[in-house]
This record gives structure tokens, sequence and C-alpha cells, in this order.
């Protein structure tokens, strides 16, 4: 008999070390995901797998839980040409979708000085630890119809996107905790892996 995938609901609160806030419920709404579907990043799925309803947590997180360690073999300089014209428009902090050898990529353009723009692949959060708290409100088993909603390329981040950053709508950066959203993640998903 398999394990059963239980629905969960937090309330939450996600923030830097230093204190600065990412992500909270009050912000998105209370996080929602089903567990053992890749709908939210390993570390809060981890965090909150086997506690009961009503249960107050402050965890620390890891990186390599999270957003994965920062690899310097992912920032790359390039051209102010090879935007064909749109360079003009960057900023620093603008994230690009580049068309690269390993496919399309999110990029944060780090850093612009005349012709020489610097590109970051990394997640904005990589390499950082980060303080989760918050109280968990609902643990039920997952029924077969959210199940099947989901084994049809459904997203099941909190009603599109309302789980915990909301499709990179995130609180004061711009960047969820869950949903590794088309401002933010790598994959240009939701962090589900139906996107």
């Amino acid at each position: 008999m398999s394990e059963v995938q239980n629905s969960i609901t937090a309330d939450f609160v996600l923030k830097r070390q230093d204190g600065t806030l990412i992500d909270s419920s009050e912000h998105s709404g209370a996080m929602n995901f089903i567990e053992g579907l890749n709908m939210m990043v390993p570390g809060i799925e981890k965090a909150l797998k086997g506690l009961e309803e009503g249960t107050q947590f402050d965890i620390t997180l890891d990186p390599a839980d999270m957003y994965g360690l920062r690899e310097e073999s992912k920032v790359m300089e390039v051209s102010a040409s090879d935007f064909h014209g749109a360079a003009s428009e960057l900023e620093v902090g603008t994230i690009i979708e580049a068309h690269t050898a390993e496919g399309k990529q999110l990029m944060t353009v780090k850093t612009i000085e005349g012709d020489k723009i610097l590109l970051d692949a990394n997640h904005p959060l990589a390499g950082e630890s980060l303080q989760f708290s918050g109280t968990l409100q609902n643990v039920r088993p997952a029924t077969e119809e959210e199940l099947s909603a989901l084994s049809k390329g459904g997203c099941g981040c909190g009603g599109h996107g309302e789980g915990c950053g909301g499709h990179g709508e995130g609180h004061g950066d711009g960047e969820g905790c869950g949903c590794d959203s088309k401002s933010e993640g790598q994959d240009g998903g939701c962090g589900c892996g139906n996107h």
C-alpha cells in the first residue's frame, strides 16, 4: 500500500537570515501543497512533513534544500550587441529569458558597464540559508480529485500560485518561496514540474 499523500496548508513567514522578508501568507495567502508531488521546494516540504495541525514551527532551511548553492559557472558576461538593440531597455535586477545551449534560462542582470552586461542564472536566493516560521493550519489526505487534476497538468500551487510566492509575486524582492516562478526560478515553471 502506498503512503498517503497529504494536503498541507500553513500560514508562514519566510525571511533571509538578516531578517529581510521574502514572502508570507499575509502577502501571498496560505501555503497549500500536496506532499510528494514536487509542488514545493524540498526544504519546506521536509520541514512540514509529519507535523500535526496547530503546530508552530521556526526552522532554518539550508541552501541545498532550498534554491541550491551558488554556482559561479552560471554567471556570464555578454555584449550589449547580443541583445539586438534592446540592451538600452535593461536595468540591473531585470530578469530576462535567455536562449542557451541548455535551452531557455531565466537570468538576472547583475551589472551593466558600457557594452558589457553581467548575467546570473543562479536563483536569486541560491546559497542563502532561510528562516521559515509559521503555523500548520491543516493536514488531510489529498482527495482522488486533487491528485487526478494534478496528473492532468494542473499547477496545484495553492490555486494557481497563491501558495507561497504566487508565481513570483513574492514580497520584498519579488521572490516567492515555493513556486519557482517565471520571474525567479530557473525552470520557468511553478515548481510543480507541470509548466
